[in-house]
């Protein structure tokens, strides 16, 4: 990949509450990874440890039920993906599969320690905004679940 990480993060959404001074510091904690169409950048109950965020391309999310495979999103440029292990570090709970072919940015669990344990006030901002999107998800999944309880009262 030959753009640099820095110029992308300002359109990261998960990454809105960062300061432009910020960018130079926490490109050194990530990685640049390219994926081809069709490819699994991870699979549902396997090891987390990471999040990353599309920079150019599309991924499907999909949650195994009833031995079906169903897609629950699809996910493109500026979105990010496996916010929940960047945090608690459990397994995936969903697959993600290279829709397209696909270029990401890599934040390892283990790196996000290190940039809070060396700039804190940077690693709070990037917790500010996997804060706000988990929470954003939450709402939309409770509005949904809502909606299809009462459907069938």
């Amino acid at each position: 990949m030959a753009r640099s990480i820095t110029k992308i993060l300002p359109k990261l959404e998960v990454l809105s509450f960062l300061e432009e001074s910020d960018y130079p510091v926490i490109e050194k904690f990530m990685f640049a990874y390219d994926y081809d169409e069709g490819s699994y950048v991870f699979k549902e109950n396997t090891h987390g440890g990471y999040m990353f965020f599309i920079i150019k391309g599309t991924v499907e999310v999909i949650k195994q039920y009833d031995n079906k495979r169903h897609i629950i999103a699809e996910l493109s440029e500026g979105r990010s993906v496996g916010e929940m292990s960047l945090i608690d570090g459990a397994p995936r709970s969903a697959t993600v599969k290279a829709k397209t072919p696909l270029s990401l940015i890599v934040l390892k669990r283990e790196d996000f320690q290190k940039l809070l344990a060396e700039h804190p006030a940077i690693a709070n901002r990037v917790l500010m905004g996997i804060a706000t999107l988990l929470s954003q998800s939450l709402r939309e999944t409770n509005n949904n679940f809502t909606e299809k309880m009462l459907s069938i009262c």
